[in-house]
């Protein structure tokens, strides 16, 4: 299964909480999920870059992928967040028709 079929069953985009990492993932074309608090900690939801308004990929994601807007700290919980360099963002997974 390559990175697209995921994203297809997955979902392409995410909603996300920058103080406890709670993630859901969401289809783009159908819109975020109705979470204006994080279920977890009660702390406000990431649901887009707040420069460009581009939407989040990856739950580790700590820039956005399209201005380099720094979305959250790179740390959880006194440690550094793993990640790769984020890829250049490709848009929401086209369906087939």
């Amino acid at each position: 299964m390559d990175k697209d079929d995921k994203r297809r069953v997955l979902g392409d985009a995410i909603i996300l909480c920058g103080r406890c990492g709670f993630a859901r993932r969401y289809m783009e074309l159908e819109g975020p999920p109705d979470l204006a608090a994080c279920p977890d900690c009660g702390s406000e939801m990431i649901k887009e870059c707040p420069s460009c308004q581009a939407p989040l990929r990856s739950i580790m994601q700590v820039d956005c992928r399209v201005c380099g807007e720094n979305l959250r700290p790179p740390e959880a919980f006194g440690v550094p967040i793993r990640r790769k360099a984020e890829p250049y963002d490709k848009g929401p997974v086209q369906l087939p028709e």
